[in-house]
């Protein structure tokens, strides 16, 4: 519940600052908020400080390189695409994943895999619809996010061998914040303009960023703490709630139509995950606990 209310949060705090702030400048509140509170932890918890070590870092930027691209298209997709559809898009990441395996990691893949693989394609092909008519390079923005997301997670798994949850949160905060800055800074100068954050903020846009920087870090912790207490095969059907979650919350805020061929994507990509990539799923949870 914790997962599904910050990814809503995280979704409509986005939305209200794109109106304002550009796309770097809104994941600098997000990365720049949840260093602040994960800075917070370690003043406040003497113990967590053994877990951060400076000489790791270089380990953990090819990962953040990936992720932090991930997020780049993922509040794009949100800016500017019905909420429901990206966040049914989202969940091929796990395709992705098992699909980017077998080259990354060595993973062999299996039946079960590629149908489930399948399945997570004939989805996107369900919520898309494309054709010459209606197709719009927008849709891609999702695809990529979650291309992007998948293979972070099998970086991840590499870095779980070694490095605690908190240093693996802690360093994805300092590290894409940084490439956030600069990007912020770059577009700036190409735009010939100051950057937009300014103390002129209206208190909706102040409560926004302070949502979306607590609802970003909230996501992570509670679903890696969902994992780490219940199977993968009841964690993921229930993560499926936040498609009519944030469809419902669209066409409320945003009057989104309510497309029932998204649902119906949707539910295929889910049962694609549960049926054929689950055990690999199960396989993750097991790593990263340890």
């Amino acid at each position: 519940m914790g997962a599904l209310a910050s990814f809503v949060v995280s979704a409509v705090s986005i939305r209200t600052l794109a109106a304002h702030f550009n796309v770097f400048e809104i994941n600098v509140v997000r990365t720049g908020g949840g260093l602040a509170l994960l800075v917070a932890a370690l003043i406040a918890s003497p113990s967590l400080r053994g877990l951060v070590d400076i000489t790791e870092l270089p380990r953990h930027i090819p990962r953040n390189l990936v992720h932090s691209l991930g997020g780049l298209l993922w509040t794009l997709a949100i800016s500017c695409l019905p909420l429901a559809t990206v966040f049914s898009l989202e969940f091929t990441s796990p395709a992705w994943a098992a699909l980017l395996a077998f080259p990354i990691i060595g993973e062999r893949i299996r039946r079960d895999t590629l149908i489930g693989i399948a399945a997570s394609l004939v989805g996107v092909l369900i919520v898309l619809r494309p054709s010459p008519a209606s197709f719009h390079l927008t849709a891609l923005l999702p695809l990529g996010a979650a291309l992007c997301i998948g293979l972070s997670a099998l970086l991840t798994r590499r870095l779980t061998r070694t490095q605690s949850i908190f240093a693996i949160l802690f360093w994805m905060m300092v590290i894409q914040l940084a490439l956030n800055l600069v990007g912020a800074s770059i577009l700036a100068r190409v735009s010939s303009g100051a950057p937009s954050l300014s103390p002129d903020i209206s208190t909706l846009t102040m409560v926004a960023m302070a949502a979306l920087a607590i609802a970003g870090l909230c996501s992570q912790l509670c679903l890696s703490k969902a994992l780490q207490i219940a199977e993968a095969s009841i964690v993921l059907p229930l993560d499926f709630l936040r498609v009519p979650l944030i469809a419902g919350v669209g066409f409320v805020l945003y009057q989104e139509p309510i497309d029932v061929w998204v649902f119906a994507g949707a539910v295929v990509i889910v049962a694609g995950i549960v049926v054929g990539l689950m055990p690999a799923q199960q396989k993750i949870v097991t790593v990263e606990s340890r």
